[in-house]
Order: C-alpha cells, then sequence, then structure tokens
C-alpha cells in the first residue's frame, strides 16, 4: 500500500521535496556492511557511528543539496541466516526503520559492498527479511554497490555478468542500481546522481512511497520496550549474581588466610 508523495514536484516556497532513505543489506560476521558509511556519505556528515555495529534502527536528517533528507540505518543481519535465526530484537529494530521516516521511505537501498562474494544461497534470506516489512520492497530499491576507491559502471556490470546471484538481486530490484565511492566525500555528483535515480523510480512507481501502519508502529514500540526491560532485568540479575559470588570468594579468601 502507497500514498502518494511525488518527489519530484517542488516543495513550499518552490524548495525540493525531502527525501526518506531507508539502508538495509546483510552482513558478513566481524566485516562492516557499509551502510552507516553509505548514511554518512549521502548526508555529507559522520551522523552515523561506523566503529561499532548498529544494534538499533537510527534516523538522522541533514539538507543535502537544497532538500530535507533523512536516512535511516538498520541492524544488518547475516546474509547466509535464516530471517528465524536473525535475533528477535534485529527483526524488530529492521521493522521500525520505516517508522522513523513517517509517512514512510521513498526508497530502500539495498547496500552491498563491491568487494562481497554473495553465494546463490542468500537469496532465501534476503526474501525472508525483506518480508518483514510487509510491503512490496523490491519495487521501491535501489541495489546499491559501496566501494572504497574508484569503481566505474561497466566494472560493476562486468561483476554481474560474472555472478548470478547479484543478476537475480538487480532484477528483483527492476535493474536500478548505484555505485558509491564512500572514500570521496567531495564529489556530490554521486549523491547528485542517486537522488535523480530515486525521482525517476518514485515516478515510475505513479509517485508513492511506501506507506507504514501507524497501529503497527505503536505495537512494534511497545513490543521493543517489552525486551528492553526484559534484557535490562536479566542483565541485573547476572550482575547481582556476580557481586555474590565475589563476596563468597572474598569470604573464603580471608578464612584461608585465618586458618594459616
Amino acid at each position: 500500500m502507497a500514498n502518494v508523495d511525488d518527489v519530484s514536484s517542488c516543495g513550499q516556497n518552490g524548495s525540493l521535496p525531502a527525501l526518506r532513505i531507508v539502508l538495509i543489506g546483510g552482513r558478513v560476521d566481524r566485516c562492516p556492511s557499509g551502510k552507516s558509511s553509505t548514511g554518512n556519505f549521502i548526508l555529507g556528515q559522520d551522523v552515523f557511528d561506523t566503529s561499532r555495529r548498529t544494534a538499533q534502527s537510527e534516523a538522522r536528517q541533514q539538507e543535502v543539496l537544497g532538500r530535507r533528507v533523512t536516512v535511516v540505518d538498520t541492524p544488518g543481519w547475516l546474509w547466509h541466516y535464516s530471517r528465524e535465526d536473525t535475533p528477535e530484537l534485529d527483526r524488530i529494530e529492521i521493522q521500525n526503520s520505516v517508522h522513523l521516516c513517517p509517512p514512510g521511505p521513498h526508497v530502500f537501498l539495498l547496500v552491498i559492498p563491491v568487494g562481497l562474494h554473495l553465494s546463490q544461497d542468500i537469496r532465501p534470506s534476503l526474501k525472508e527479511h525483506l518480508e518483514l516489512f510487509n510491503v512490496d520492497v523490491f519495487s521501491h530499491t535501489i541495489m546499491m554497490f559501496t566501494a572504497d576507491a574508484p569503481c566505474s559502471d561497466k566494472m560493476i556490470e562486468s561483476k554481474i555478468r560474472r555472478r548470478p546471484t547479484l543478476q537475480w538481486i538487480l532484477q528483483q530490484c527492476g535493474n536500478r542500481k548505484h555505485v558509491l565511492n564512500i572514500s570521496d566525500r567531495e564529489d556530490e555528483d554521486q549523491v547528485k546522481m542517486l537522488f535523480e535515480k530515486i525521482e525517476t523510480m518514485v515516478t515510475n512507481n505513479g509517485g508513492r512511497h511506501c506507506s507504514v501502519d501507524i497501529s503497527h508502529g505503536n505495537a512494534l514500540r511497545e513490543k521493543l520496550q517489552v525486551l528492553v526491560e526484559k534484557a535490562s532485568k536479566r542483565f541485573g540479575d547476572v550482575q547481582k549474581q556476580r557481586r555474590k559470588l565475589k563476596i563468597q570468594i572474598e569470604g573464603r579468601s580471608e578464612v584461608s588466610l585465618f586458618l594459616c
């Protein structure tokens, strides 16, 4: 379900309309997915922490090329894991991402580092995780290749031809792709071209963004609160047990010294 929100039309006072972007994608164990770096590049500021794994969805806003841009970073699932194997808290955070940019995102950017090799067995995992959003995500998705050095479209196209999985993902995304050299922060044309591709996609979708169910968002927040409280209680119980054990150990040490 989607609502009309044509990003190709002008906003108030002739300004460019806002853009709402959700970054999604898997990760490889102990290897960053590059979503946070992508968000920083798009917004032109280091607003997402790239030194740690993203544990919860976070939304940041900046003025970019004359328009208000919201980017939501999300936890990455392990590419080869089924949705059931992804921690429940991660699954809820991924779902909640679309509720952090109301009334809903214009685009999902599926972030894939250029050097990452994806085997064919990631297909069911990708489908299962995108079903968390309860919308046709692929019709609102651009495949985002990230690199830390110059990387031409020709190089990417050659890579895609050699990788059946990349061919499949690109096909699912309506052959929409973009290459981002995240090491060149000064190159605004990369972002300008991305915005143009987003506008074209939205126009082809009838000028619509992905709508979100407010009641579903409220339910997710309540569930998150319950999980956080349970986790906090478990942490408190563990700390309490550790203190008790420490007292017992120290007590035994004192007794041993006394007997000596």
